[in-house]
């Protein structure tokens, strides 16, 4: 060997004598030598860790003499980094091999990163083996054990929201492949809406369209269109002609003593707008006519209702939170789309504005104007909205 050499194996030599020293003092009890030389320098470092064993579930999967053992090639830590392993001292409970390749994968990646930047590895690499074991690691190795169809399954227990599903993949990224399955949303497509207006017939409606198009991806992207379509504040002319809606008034017509009683807690009728510009109901309506601005099919937002070509009142389209359609008349009306015709309690329908009803004393400076009787005080839902109704 020639002295050029020499030179260069020198340093080398030191830096890694230095490293182990620090290991020594760093990990103490926690470090073993494994070399009966100092060349190759071989070690091996306990990676249990206290917040693991306070894991009670983890534990168990988790041998109590795991290590990591380092062996320094000649060329460390110039131009190689050190070979890792997975050693036990004495134990019935292993690790399977995809968990072992999983740490290893870790601290490899740690340790070229500190070579890219010309740094001894070996302390990162143990704080990112202790990091990968107490952050679920392990956990995730173990799921690759299983098929995305298995995975899939597991999933549409847990996840009961879309939320849950993205915190989920956040977390368990090998989840991210079976958690877009059908078997996922389409139970996340019951789940959220059951809950919301008009269930039966989009539930229904969905599964149709899945017996004639099924797709990978189906449900997922039911789901995502649904809720873009929750958005939409506009009816389209169809979709008014085959709603039913309930009819109730915002007020009673007569105080008593000064006082006008809610009329949102009693439904007058029930209410259908034909294709030909005729509102229909079991009671007659007296030619009482609906069009739109333009007579727009597609975007309908507002609709004018009148008798004799009387503008009578404005019915402002409103989607609810709960997916459903309301019209609201600023003065006179309000109908909400019946869920499903025929349903016996469609008070439902209200109670967000019937649970929550208050007494508003009227101001003096507003003149009442509904009435020809006096109005001093009246029953109005405690709603912002409801609370600005004219008097």
């Amino acid at each position: 060997m020639s002295n050029e050499e020499e030179e260069k194996i020198l340093p080398t030599s030191i830096a890694q004598e230095e490293e182990m020293e620090s290991m020594v003092a760093i990990f103490a009890d926690g470090f073993t030598l494994l070399s009966s030389s100092r060349e190759p320098i071989s070690y091996s470092i306990h990676l249990q860790t206290k917040e693991f064993n306070n894991n009670d579930i983890s534990r168990l999967r988790l041998p109590d003499d795991l290590r990591l053992t380092v062996s320094y090639p000649s060329t460390y830590p110039d131009n190689d980094i050190p070979t890792f392993d997975i050693l036990y001292d004495k134990t019935n409970i292993t690790l399977h091999e995809i968990q072992v390749r999983a740490i290893l994968k870790t601290v490899a990646t740690v340790a070229q990163e500190n070579l890219d930047i010309g740094m001894p590895c070996v302390y990162s690499c143990v704080q990112a083996a202790k990091e990968f074991l107490t952050n679920g690691g392990l956990d995730q190795a173990g799921l690759a054990l299983l098929s995305d169809d298995s995975l899939a399954c597991i999933l549409s227990y847990l996840a009961t929201s879309k939320e849950d599903i993205d915190e989920i993949c956040i977390t368990l990224p090998i989840l991210e492949n079976a958690a877009r399955q059908n078997v996922v949303w389409k139970q996340l497509c019951q789940r959220r809406w059951r809950e919301k207006w008009g269930y039966k017939q989009r539930w229904e409606r969905a599964l149709e369209n899945f017996n004639t198009q099924p797709d990978e991806h189906y449900w997922m992207n039911t789901y995502n269109n649904e809720e873009e379509d929750a958005k939409r504040t506009y009816l389209t002319r169809d979709e008014l002609c085959n709603l039913t809606f309930d009819w109730r008034d915002w007020f009673k017509q007569t105080p008593q003593n000064g006082l006008l009683s809610t009329g949102v807690g009693l439904s007058l009728l029930t209410v259908v707008f034909s294709p030909d510009g005729n509102v229909s109901s079991y009671i007659p309506m007296n030619q009482l006519m609906w069009k739109t601005k333009g007579d727009n099919d597609v975007g309908i937002s507002c609709i004018s209702l009148g008798r004799h070509g009387r503008e009578r009142a404005k019915l402002h389209v409103i989607r609810l939170t709960n997916w459903g359609w309301e019209l609201r008349d600023q003065k006179y009306y309000i109908l909400r789309a019946v869920d499903e015709v025929g349903l016996p309690n469609v008070n439902k329908l209200w109670e967000d504005l019937t649970a929550n009803i208050i007494v508003q004393e009227r101001p003096e400076w507003i003149k009442s104007t509904r009435s020809r009787y006096e109005i001093n005080r009246r029953e109005v839902p405690d709603d912002e909205d409801c609370k600005a109704l004219p008097w």
